[in-house]
């Protein structure tokens, strides 16, 4: 479960870091195009992020 729980933490960190350089490549040369696909992937991103890190409470929980 421990690896499991840093597997989950870093994967959480990972997205965070591919949502921040979506942001700043779009911020360089925004479209509309862009920007609407930066919105979908950063709400996609920040879902996954979201359940990842329930689980990871859900395994603090249990252990």
């Amino acid at each position: 479960n421990v690896v499991r729980r840093e597997l989950t933490d870093k994967i959480v960190f990972g997205l965070e870091f591919l949502i921040a350089a979506d942001i700043l490549t779009t911020v360089m040369a925004p479209t509309q195009e862009e920007l609407i696909n930066l919105a979908v992937v950063v709400v996609i991103r920040t879902i996954l992020g979201y359940f990842l890190a329930k689980e990871a409470a859900e395994f603090d929980l249990e252990g």
